[in-house]
């Protein structure tokens, strides 16, 4: 039996029925309402309608963008997590690892398309990995190593003045009486450039923003954050979440430059007293998008040609580099997590302090870590350790600053071989079969592992691996372009280790002393610890004498 549809008979009634009176008007017209078919057209023409009134509007290119950019990440990230599961799922035992070798490869050139088509902090997150190389697979590294010279698209003239006119209340032409608006630097982050202090005669240089940056930061973000976690979830032994933690902690730090300011004033005043070759450009003003700074001439630190113009030693650059940093990382407990050779310059000079003739320009304050008292101390003794060959002291102070598995940690942080490390040669030069055992060793057991520790690591320590891995790199550019030497890199690290653990264990003896009193157990403490300190020294010591003799005499 056939129903009627109650509401297809109202509907209908409802549509044809005769008004005979509306509003005491009579009319012969019939009045109707629209069918739900009329009114999705007339939906769908309207919204049509408006997408193209507002389609110039910047809060629709806005959302469009971002969807653009949010969908191209994740669906790189969802093809690499597929790709990598395929790969391992199809892969003999024989075959598995030259598949994700192979695998390693794919992915890591998808990541560097999106990377180079995104911009931005895409950019600085793949220079970021592509400086990792003990930590992440050579395909990945080497891949992505291009963007270390990657150039960002240059802001335009009128980019810059109305970021200015917006961050700075005042028109660039009443801050500055010259402004070069061709960048003598272009970064992933920022541009630079050459101006004039307006009513001086200053040259000072100016550090800017790229303007849209702002629009995706926060989005970009946490859309890498969230592809991470996603793969985290799909692999359990995927161990490189962190990597986006980092940058989550870091990116918002670098991307305003009040902090910077601070971090360039606070350094300059730790090295005040110092007799060191470090310059620290001038500070004038800052704020959250906009640096000023003094301008300083200079070329890369790893300009070998321009060395050699100006009779400078590559080596001797190096020993005053990690002397730098040595008091950065093992005294003061505050340092520049970013020595990249970007930036960090080099200038001949005549009359420094520290009686070299040249200067080290150490730009970029963005990233720096501060130690907690107790982890600087550790460190500077895991360090002493190492270069004594002290499996014991390595295996107790790798555990206290956070890393596990001491052997593998201690070849992550020195970059050589455990055998290396544990007969105390690290001061002998890499060979090349070292370096071929080193770069054919990586394994999927032997990553998982490195993940393992670097996923237990306080975020502080996988910042200082990164810092030693940079300096690590330029310190071996550089002493591999002077003169024949003994490598002295280490022991310059092991003085600054000893005098750091000799000062705090001097400062604990004193003040136990005040507060329980004398007693023979402090002073056999006090011995052993003056004895250890001075035969570390002076056998460094002796060895950096007959280091620097041996390259004189050629030896």
């Amino acid at each position: 039996k056939r129903f009627a549809r109650p509401y297809v008979t109202l509907n209908h009634h409802l549509r044809t029925r005769p008004i005979q009176q509306y509003n005491g008007i009579h009319t012969k017209y019939l009045k109707w309402r629209p069918s739900p078919r009329t009114m999705a057209t007339v939906a769908v023409v309207g919204g049509v309608g408006s997408g193209i009134y507002y389609f110039d509007s910047d809060q629709f290119h806005y959302y469009v963008q971002t969807f653009q950019r949010s969908g191209k990440a994740i669906a790189t990230g969802a093809i690499i997590a597929l790709d990598y599961k395929w790969t391992l799922m199809q892969a003999s035992e024989e075959d598995k690892e030259a598949a994700k070798s192979a695998c390693h490869k794919r992915s890591a050139k998808r990541v560097l398309h999106t990377l180079q088509s995104q911009g931005g902090i895409y950019i600085k997150w793949g220079q970021h990995l592509s400086s990792m190389i003990f930590v992440l697979p050579e395909e990945w590294t080497s891949t992505l190593s291009v963007l270390q010279d990657r150039c960002e698209r240059a802001s335009s003239p009128e980019e810059i003045r109305q970021l200015i006119r917006i961050d700075m209340g005042q028109d660039l032409d009443d801050i500055f009486s010259y402004f070069d608006y061709e960048p003598i630097g272009v970064a992933s982050l920022a541009q630079v450039h050459r101006a004039q202090l307006a009513n001086s005669d200053e040259w000072v240089a100016v550090k800017i923003q790229h303007p849209k940056l702002d629009e995706f930061c926060r989005i970009d973000i946490n859309t890498v954050s969230w592809i991470f976690d996603t793969i985290q979830s799909i692999f359990p032994d995927f161990g490189f979440y962190w990597v986006a933690e980092d940058m989550r902690e870091s990116l918002p730090q670098e991307l305003n430059f009040s902090f910077e300011a601070e971090n360039a004033r606070k350094v300059t005043h730790q090295f005040a007293k110092e007799n060191t070759a470090l310059v620290v450009p001038k500070i004038i003003w800052a704020n959250r998008r906009i640096i000023c700074m003094e301008y300083i001439h200079g070329t890369r630190i790893d300009d070998l040609d321009y060395m050699k113009k100006h009779s400078i030693d590559p080596s001797a650059v190096s020993t005053e580099l990690i002397s730098i940093f040595s008091r950065m990382m093992f005294l003061y407990g505050f340092v520049h997590c970013d020595p990249h050779p970007g930036n960090v310059m080099i200038r001949a000079s005549k009359d420094n302090k520290s009686g070299r003739n040249f200067d080290i320009v150490l730009l970029d304050h963005g990233v720096y870590r501060t130690l907690s008292n107790d982890l600087r101390v550790n460190y500077a003794h895991l360090w002493t350790s190492l270069i004594e060959g002290d499996e014991d002291g390595i295996q107790r102070y790798c555990a206290l600053v956070g890393g596990s598995d001491h052997r593998l940690f201690a070849s992550m942080l020195t970059g050589r071989e455990w055998h290396t490390i544990r007969s105390a040669s690290l001061s002998s030069s890499r060979t090349e079969s070292e370096k071929d055992r080193v770069a054919n060793k990586p394994t999927m057991h032997f990553f998982r592992r490195i993940a393992d520790i670097l996923s237990s690591l306080p975020r502080v320590m996988l910042l200082l691996l990164k810092t030693g891995d940079l300096l690590r790199n330029v310190d071996e550019l550089l002493r591999n372009a002077s003169k024949p030497e003994q490598y002295r890199t280490y022991a310059i690290m092991g003085q600054f280790c000893a005098k750091a653990v000799w000062v705090e264990t001097k400062q604990r003896i004193t003040e136990k002393a005040a507060t329980a009193g004398f007693s023979w157990q402090l002073v056999k403490h006090f011995a052993v610890a003056w004895w250890n300190y001075h035969r570390l020294e002076y056998s460094l010591w002796a060895y950096n004498v007959n280091s620097s003799l041996r390259q004189k005499l050629f030896i």
